[in-house]
């Protein structure tokens, strides 16, 4: 073979080689998010989005204690420094 051919078709194999693993990725990706799209369980969706609310609301509870408590301290100290200051 010449080594005209071989420097004429260096390049052709190359860029054959590029392409191939172009669509071999490309092919792998879309099957991985085509798995990923058929495992996903409606009903785990479901039970997860319950969840979250479920969080949410217990913080929004808990918030409402905190800012309750924070009310309650407040106070407490109130009365504590009116009474230290009438004692003196």
């Amino acid at each position: 073979m010449p080594v005209d051919a071989i420097e004429l078709l260096a390049p052709v194999f190359a860029i054959t080689a590029v392409g191939t693993m172009v669509l071999i990725g490309l092919k792998m990706r879309y099957t991985y998010k085509a798995n990923l799209m058929h495992r996903e369980d409606p009903q785990q969706v479901e039970r997860l989005t319950d969840a979250v609310e479920q969080l949410h609301e217990d913080f929004r509870v808990l918030r409402g204690e905190v800012t309750e408590l924070h009310e309650r301290v407040d106070f407490a100290e109130r009365m504590l420094t009116s009474g230290n200051q009438k004692a003196e």
